[in-house]
């Protein structure tokens, strides 16, 4: 436990933190909701702690940067009519019209959404209704538009699986079992082309090898012709779900 704490300000990290802690055996940094706490145990200097704050410098910024990415996606989003969501087939349309009921429709890649003038869009029914119909038109197109392509890249590069599945997962963007059966997510289609190829290759190569290691991603960056790394962190901006 903390026997005490303080704060200071650190050029271009901000607000630090200072925890003193008699269960601490090293010096050590923590990011928590996007604070910066540097742990210092029992006897430590407060000059060595900053030192090694400042070594891990920019180890610190990429933290706070996927900090904040994660509290982002972590907030609701509220649906209106200035609201802008594309997905790689429709682009959503919210607008309000004289009627009494709410109007649904899919038209020339338009999710056209028609709210009675009455309704309170910002209320949690409305935007449950919102959701709702987003989720279920991404459901229907990624079930039309996914396993196809994953078959067209398998017959591409020469690799097999056994069968294909839409789910909606807030954690993983696909997985492949040891009897070749490909799972996608279906917010897969709020990517763009290139990543979706990517994370469609990812999974086939697991038919090749169940696992992660050396030659699994050798044959990811064969098939792609490119650096599995770039992919990796172009797919840290994206989040599954709305």
């Amino acid at each position: 436990m903390a026997k005490e704490s303080s704060q200071i300000e650190v050029e271009g990290l901000g607000i630090v933190t200072i925890s003193h802690s008699n269960k601490a055996r090293h010096i050590s940094i923590r990011i928590k909701n996007g604070e910066i706490i540097l742990v210092i145990p029992p006897f430590g200097s407060l000059s060595n702690a900053l030192n090694f704050l400042e070594s891990k410098r920019i180890w610190i910024q990429n933290a706070l940067r996927r900090s904040a990415i994660r509290n982002a996606n972590n907030t609701p989003t509220t649906y209106d009519e200035e609201s802008e969501f594309k997905s790689l087939t429709f682009t959503l349309q919210i607008k309000r019209y004289e009627g009494l009921n709410f109007i649904v429709s899919l038209k020339e890649g338009i999710l056209s959404i028609l709210c009675p003038q009455s309704a309170d869009i910002a209320s949690e029914n409305v935007q449950k209704l919102i959701k709702t119909t987003i989720v279920r038109t991404l459901r229907k197109e990624a079930q039309k538009v996914l396993p196809t392509r994953l078959k067209e890249l398998a017959e591409k590069y020469g690799l097999k699986f056994n069968g294909c599945t839409v789910r909606d997962t807030k954690t993983r963007w696909g997985s492949c079992n040891g009897k070749k059966n490909i799972s996608l997510n279906l917010y897969l289609m709020c990517l763009p082309q290139h990543l979706i190829d990517y994370v469609l290759i990812h999974e086939l190569c697991h038919t090749v090898e169940m696992n992660h290691g050396p030659k699994f991603w050798a044959l990811v960056d064969q098939i792609t012709g490119r650096p599995h790394e770039a992919f990796r962190r172009e797919m840290k901006n994206y989040h599954p779900g709305l």
